[in-house]
């Protein structure tokens, strides 16, 4: 068995191993390295793009955010002046209304018056016809009788007796 160990290989065999090592190298490096570096880097740059609307939709929602806050509290604010104006207009509606019923009042209360006032009058008036009718019954008395001076006196003290009774009325 003979067997040769040889430090340094044979130079044929590398020179063609170093050969198809470059051939291999170029076309791996044509067919396959260029279009995956071509795919990755489209890849990262739609990532990158992708990233970028990302941004610009959430910078976009964060101010519909804040507008729509913004609507939200003027709404509410209008929604307060609205209820405020209904309740300011609801007091003067029902101060109104107790100046009119206290203007009624007034006046029913000044027509009574009125009323009692013309009643009194006419009853003053009454009691004046039914004196002066009880003067000409005494003097119509008085004339039937001739009477002197103290029948006269005692008829008078009689009418004034009956004056407050029914009596005389008949």
């Amino acid at each position: 068995m003979n067997v040769i160990v040889r430090a340094l290989p044979e130079l044929q065999s590398m020179v063609i191993t170093w050969i198809s090592f470059l051939i291999l190298y170029l076309i791996l490096r044509k067919f396959l390295y260029n279009p995956v570096s071509n795919f990755l880097e489209a890849r990262k740059e739609k990532i990158r793009s992708q990233m970028d609307e990302a941004k610009v939709l959430k910078e976009e929602a964060e101010k519909l955010k804040e507008e729509y806050e913004l609507r939200i509290n003027q709404a509410k604010k209008e929604s307060q002046e609205i209820i405020e104006a209904g309740r300011r207009r609801g007091e003067e509606i029902k101060e109104d209304i107790i100046a009119e019923a206290r203007k009624e009042a007034e006046n029913i209360v000044e027509r009574a018056k009125r009323e009692i006032q013309a009643e009194r009058e006419k009853a003053l008036l009454d009691v004046k016809m039914q004196a002066g009718e009880m003067a000409i019954l005494i003097a119509s008395k008085i004339i039937e009788k001739n009477v002197d001076m103290a029948s006269q006196q005692e008829l008078i003290e009689k009418f004034l007796d009956e004056v407050g009774t029914r009596e005389w009325q008949n």
